[in-house]
């Protein structure tokens, strides 16, 4: 929206200006614009009046002429504050997808997650999670097999499509309890912190229609302290805004239209952990002692107080980055 309000400020303010230069040179300017011009044998003024271009009857004139340049003028003024006005409006209400920004949510929602949710990427590798080739995928899988034989990219990826349904069930019900059993701290903060935004404004972020179209593995790297893996996720949703103040739960942003986009979720455990034979953390149990995963706000499980949400156990989601379009994340998609 950047870009359409500065070609339209520098065209408002092209014609401002013509105008305004129509109207000084009609002498319709300033009193003092009048008593510079008042001799014949004056020469041009600052104003631009050509010489003796004024006379007790060319004041007259040139005033009636003012008062002309005046209305028009005032008229341009009017008709540049409707348009601003009308365009600010449509934006508020076509401005892309509803939210607030949060994680595993579509652009605008995550245009906050800016293209990025956050988060906190575990380990000293900032290129861990860098988007290599797919021969760089298989290599990064076939080192995460040789010390974890339970590994399968497959199962893996289906429990990442689990995880991404959980998030958007905590996002939409407003219940960041729900999101703990998959986010990291730091990614967790930030969920829970625009969630009680919404809470506190009494509004509802509504993902209407929500379905994945394809999930794939778009990087994979591992090193001695953290295996990492990046999902790129395609999905597509309606997505909007609703107002719970009263009974009518009014849409206040966005609409019900469908909408395609992309993110990139990086995953991270310690490259000590392996495959747990009965499912971990995504298969909400304990990676730790197996129960079921109850957790509380710090990612401490209820029954044998492990830190599960560390990534000491299991995957746990560290990052969350939204692609600038869906057709650049298909072209960028490892092959």
């Amino acid at each position: 929206m950047t870009s359409v309000f500065s070609g339209f400020e520098a065209g408002a303010y092209g014609v401002a200006h013509q105008y305004a230069d129509l109207f000084w040179r009609a002498g319709g300017g300033s009193g003092g614009g009048r008593s510079s011009g008042g001799s014949s044998s004056s020469g041009s003024s600052s104003g631009g009046f050509s010489s003796g271009g004024f006379t007790s009857s060319g004041g007259a004139t040139g005033g009636a002429a003012g008062a002309l340049g005046a209305l028009i003028f005032g008229g341009v003024c009017l008709f540049i504050v409707v348009i601003f006005v009308l365009v600010i409006m449509k934006n508020a209400k076509h401005g892309g997808a509803g939210g607030a920004g949060s994680a595993g949510l579509p652009p605008e929602v995550l245009a906050a997650m800016g293209g990025a949710m956050g988060g906190t990427q575990l380990g000293n590798n900032p290129h861990a999670s860098d988007i290599t080739t797919r021969a760089d995928i298989d290599t990064g899988i076939g080192q995460i097999t040789a010390r974890d034989s339970g590994f399968n990219e497959a199962d893996f990826l289906s429990d990442c499509n689990r995880a991404f349904f959980t998030i958007q069930q905590a996002w939409t019900e407003r219940r960041p309890d729900i999101s703990r059993q998959v986010m990291h701290d730091g990614v967790w903060q930030q969920h829970k912190f625009q969630i009680d935004q919404y809470l506190s404004m009494n509004k509802q972020n509504i993902l209407e229609n929500l379905a994945i179209q394809n999930t794939r593995a778009a990087a994979v790297h591992t090193d001695e302290a953290f295996d990492t893996i990046v999902v790129r996720f395609f999905a597509s949703c309606a997505d909007y805004d609703i107002d719970l103040s009263n009974d009518k739960r009014k849409i206040v942003k966005g609409d019900k239209s469908i909408s395609d986009w992309a993110e990139d979720w990086v995953f991270q455990r310690s490259s000590r952990a392996t495959t747990k034979p009965n499912g971990g953390t995504m298969a909400k149990k304990c990676p730790n002692c197996g129960a079921p995963l109850d957790l509380d706000l710090a990612g401490i499980c209820k029954y044998c107080k492990a830190p599960v949400m560390s990534g000491e156990f299991d995957w746990v989601l560290t990052r969350i980055e939204q692609l600038p379009s869906y057709e650049m994340a298909q072209a960028t998609l490892p092959q």
